[in-house]
């Protein structure tokens, strides 16, 4: 893959295992070093966003940068997952998804087998050069999950009568 990270399930499951050691750095350390506030909130993918645009002129030197790019994905995803819930999943069986061997969240809210990829979020962001690129998509998908829940609980209530 372009994106030089090729899993296997073994290491996807290393990978999962380390979420909270890389977090408590992003949201720590880096956070203090690069003076932002990432507390999981959508305003801080703003703050991720615009320090992307800030270090890195073309998606290809992020990519470059394993580290960062794998943090700050997981940063994403995990602020994903607070306001929405779901799992970590890599596809590893069907080599002709556009995700295989990629970290993705799934069961985001009320979307099912919905899938969202953090790294190419961090990745497109560059070239959309909108600062608040991956904050509309996460108020999207909270939009689009409320809808869903608010659709089937409607549809429950006329069953029910």
């Amino acid at each position: 893959r372009s994106e030089g990270m090729a899993y296997t399930e073994e290491n996807f499951q290393e990978w999962i295992f380390f979420i909270g050691f890389k977090m408590d750095y992003v949201t720590g350390e880096f956070a203090e070093k690069e003076k932002l506030t990432l507390d999981y909130s959508i305003q801080s993918l703003d703050a991720v966003e615009a320090w992307l645009l800030e270090h890195y002129e073309d998606h290809h030197k992020l990519i470059e940068d394993k580290e960062i790019l794998d943090q700050l994905s997981i940063y994403v995803g995990e602020t994903f997952r607070k306001h929405l819930g779901g799992k970590w999943f890599i596809n590893l069986s069907n080599k002709k998804n556009v995700y295989y061997g990629l970290p993705v969240l799934t069961d985001l809210g009320a979307m099912g087998d919905v899938y969202k990829c953090p790294l190419t979020l961090c990745t497109a962001c560059i070239s959309r050069k909108d600062g608040q690129y991956i904050s509309k998509i996460l108020r999207h998908l909270i939009e689009l999950s409320e809808t869903i829940k608010k659709n089937r609980e409607e549809a429950e209530k006329r069953e029910r009568k």
